[in-house]
């Protein structure tokens, strides 16, 4: 019996070990690029800015009869009609309809819009005050694969002190308005050329891999956010 207590400890300090090397790893990567000439910072928007909760929409988008949510609706990409809201490729209106279509009882559009953005669950202050703190040394971006259902109702969650969305952020790059998603390089090189900034001077923050290497791809810098990670930390 004291073998395998001895044997669950040692692994439980293991496991302990690594992630803490893997934090103190993803500290020292971002410390390189700070100190390696970047001025850009773009943000991902879900779950580097603001929290969301996938399955919380899910749920409601189920309690309306619209069972179809969970194989198309994902934290990072969309799938049939929610990605074609995303790319800005349909209205609003015609998002509504194709729910209305799919639903399996009458539903109302306030419905449809209450529990697409059921999602979001909101910005924590401390996040919006260190973007602010950012952008004394940095210039701020936002890039986002987000649609205008989700921009319109967060709108009100960056209000913070005197601060409203547009104090944060040097310039706003959205998916549906750009028609273009990540991990597709072309959207970094339409934020690239926009406000004339340099690949190798620019740093992108964002929850997935896969962006992250996309962005890598056109020369920018890139550190993939984990889920558990507090980046703030990390400047």
């Amino acid at each position: 019996m004291q073998y395998f207590e001895l044997k669950k400890y040692s692994l439980s300090l293991h496991r302990m070990f690594f992630h803490n090397f893997a934090a103190e790893l993803q500290k020292s990567t971002i410390i390189h690029f700070m100190n390696n000439n970047i001025k850009n910072l773009v943000f991902d928007f879900g779950r580097v800015l603001i929290d969301v909760d996938r399955e919380r929409s899910i749920k409601a988008f189920h309690d309306i009869e619209f069972t179809q949510a969970d194989n198309l609706i994902s934290y990072c990409y969309q799938k049939g009609i929610f990605r074609e809201l995303e790319l800005g490729n349909i209205s609003s209106e015609v998002f509504y309809q194709s729910i209305h279509n799919e639903a399996k009882r009458g539903i109302t559009d306030e419905q449809i819009k209450n529990a697409w953005n059921s999602m979001l669950v909101g910005i924590k202050p401390h996040k919006l005050e260190k973007l602010i703190e950012l952008r004394k040394q940095y210039k701020i971006y936002l890039l986002s694969n987000t649609n205008i259902i989700h921009w319109d109702a967060a709108k009100e969650m960056f209000s913070w002190g005197e601060y409203k969305r547009e104090d944060y952020f040097d310039d706003i790059f959205l998916s549906f308005e750009m028609h273009l998603c990540k991990p597709d390089p072309n959207i970094f090189r339409a934020l690239t050329n926009r406000v004339s900034i340099l690949p190798y001077n620019t740093l992108l923050l964002d929850d997935s891999e896969e962006n992250c290497q996309a962005a890598r791809s056109i020369g920018w810098q890139a550190h993939c956010v984990r889920q558990d990670e507090e980046w703030l930390t990390l400047f």
